[in-house]
């Protein structure tokens, strides 16, 4: 199934103070002392950064961010107050922006205590604003924070909000621009105004198909929200296989109507679960730069597909092959600085000691037999002088397993070159068979290109002189050949179980490597997020 982050509508995947006022009278030596500012605050001592936030109001040229005078009209406090309270649209949790204290301070605002409230809403700004945009924290699967976007410094965000004339429009133009994103946030408010889903249907064995009778239909049926059967409620008829094959085809799956233990997994779903799935993927989505570079290369792991975008416009979409779950495709993101064609094949240490080891324990003339040289210390030796059962993991590191270019060659006729730790590359395949599956985490981490010459295409297509012949040339001459970018391109391997199908409809994919949940679990034990709760005639701003 083809599938992308994209809509046809947009073409890019990218897809980011208060104390002297007029009518209060404030002495010097109050702004001189920051302590004394801190203990005449009442709920001070809460402050998400109560250093920067008493430096930042001591000083006595600063004048209200948000609050108006002591009159009723105060356009910026109800600003922030809809910002914040429609919070729980991006998946946050409205509790943390204290925005019981700041209603009820505002209806009894005076000169005496706007100082207080306009510190309140500050507070409660940095929080949201730190929230909104960059990485709060990992579970165990993301560990690579390195790659991600970082949340707004504390500075940062005072003097965008303290110099602008629309403080409450600057936080607005902080929420991220994906396509995605916003599909994402209408969807989390579709599926927080609906009652919650119905109990789950009891596990079933076999598969149940289409025109024939089952105990188990009428759960189903109630489960997708479908009515009773007039006639036979236990009949398997066209109007349910019609609705299982479109949840088949939203989830990735072959549609063919067929409800096998897959199938069920999906029917089983909450909208409670569908919830938690889109915070989770709104939260990674937040992680990527605003920025817009006009060349990179995507990948997104669960879906196993890969996009080239050139100017904001793909011009390459394929399926990829990625990790299996024993071997999972890392998330990070580096740059593609050349292609090299014919590559050979160092046996990477996890394949090495998971694959090749136990193998050559039972076989130790199985390196001859699949061309793959023995290297120590830059000359081969044969791998029948080592004995594979004894030897340690220092020793079995220290040797090389070589591949030379050619058929049987794991990477086949093109790699992509790009540096990161992990030894995850974008390369060819000699098993093609195998992007005909629906499911395709199967490697051993690195990703597996459908189409890596027009991927190499593209990404030399900037270079001078180099065109699509040349790239055919490269690869029938047999030999190994690298070719440096002119320029690098940035490439990105994503997290995201949802994505938008080339129609602009969400899918909702599996989480293949559990990462969703982890995720989730580390944000609610964080108080960073909850379940929505729709406040009763709620006008949302999109």
């Amino acid at each position: 199934m083809k599938s992308h982050f994209l809509t046809s509508k947009f073409k890019k995947i990218w897809l980011l103070p208060l104390i002297a006022v007029a009518g209060l009278s404030l002495s010097a030596p109050v702004f001189s002392q920051p302590q004394m500012l801190m203990s005449g605050i009442p709920g001070a001592e809460k402050f998400y950064k109560p250093q920067e936030m008493v430096s930042f109001y001591s000083n006595p040229s600063m004048t209200p961010i948000w609050v108006r005078g002591t009159g009723s009209f105060q356009p910026r406090i109800e600003g922030v107050l809809k910002i914040l309270e429609e919070s729980w649209t991006h998946g946050l949790n409205p509790d943390k922006y204290r925005l019981e204290e700041i209603k009820a301070l505002s209806k009894r605002l005076n000169a005496s205590n706007k100082m207080q409230l306009d510190m309140l809403i500050t507070d409660a700004v940095l929080r949201y604003v730190h929230d909104l945009t960059g990485m709060r924290g990992s579970s165990p699967g993301e560990k690579q924070i390195k790659y991600w976007r970082q949340p707004l410094e504390t500075a940062q965000v005072l003097k965008l909000v303290s110099g602008s004339g629309d403080p409450v429009a600057q936080i607005r133009n902080l929420e991220p621009g994906y396509a995605l994103y916003d599909k994402l946030r209408e969807e989390l408010i579709r599926l927080a105004s609906m009652p919650a889903s119905a109990s789950k249907p009891s596990a079933i064995r076999g598969n149940l198909k289409p025109g024939s009778h089952y105990a188990q239909i009428p759960a189903i049926r109630a489960k997708i929200g479908l009515p009773a059967a007039s006639a036979n409620d236990q009949f398997y008829d066209d109007r349910l296989g019609t609705a299982v094959m479109g949840l088949q085809k939203s989830y990735g799956l072959e549609a063919d109507g067929v409800i096998g233990p897959k199938t069920i997994e999906l029917i089983n779903i909450t909208n409670e679960d569908k919830i938690w799935q889109i915070i989770a993927n709104m939260e990674r989505l937040r992680w990527i730069d605003q920025s817009r570079p006009d060349r990179y290369v995507l990948v997104n792991i669960p879906s196993a597909n890969l996009w080239a975008v050139d100017d904001g416009e793909v011009k390459l979409e394929m399926p990829v092959i990625v990790g299996k779950t024993a071997r999972p495709t890392y998330s990070f993101k580096t740059e593609i600085t050349g292609i090299r064609f014919n590559p050979n094949w160092t046996v990477p240490p996890t394949i090495k000691s998971k694959d090749f080891l136990p193998l050559l324990q039972q076989n130790p003339n199985a390196l001859n037999e699949k061309g793959i040289r023995l290297v120590a210390n830059g000359r081969t030796i044969d791998p029948n002088a080592v004995d594979w059962n004894t030897i340690s993991s220092r020793q079995l590191h220290s040797l090389s397993m070589v591949q030379n270019p050619g058929d049987d060659n794991p990477l086949g006729k093109v790699r992509v070159i790009m540096e990161n730790p992990y030894n995850i590359y974008l390369h060819d395949t000699n098993h093609r068979d195998l992007f005909e599956q629906s499911e395709r985490n199967l490697s051993s981490g690195c990703i597996r290109l459908s189409q890596p010459q027009k991927l190499a295409d593209f990404i030399l297509s900037h270079n001078g002189g180099w065109d699509e012949e040349k790239t055919a040339k490269a690869i029938e001459s047999g030999r190994m050949r690298d070719i440096q970018v002119d320029q690098p391109i940035p490439v990105f391997i994503t997290y995201q179980t949802i994505w938008l199908d080339t129609d602009g409809r969400l899918v909702y994919g599996r989480d293949v490597y559990g990462q969703d949940k982890k995720l989730a679990d580390m944000l609610k034990k964080a108080n960073d997020a909850r379940l929505p709760q729709v406040p009763e005639n709620a006008e949302i701003s999109l």
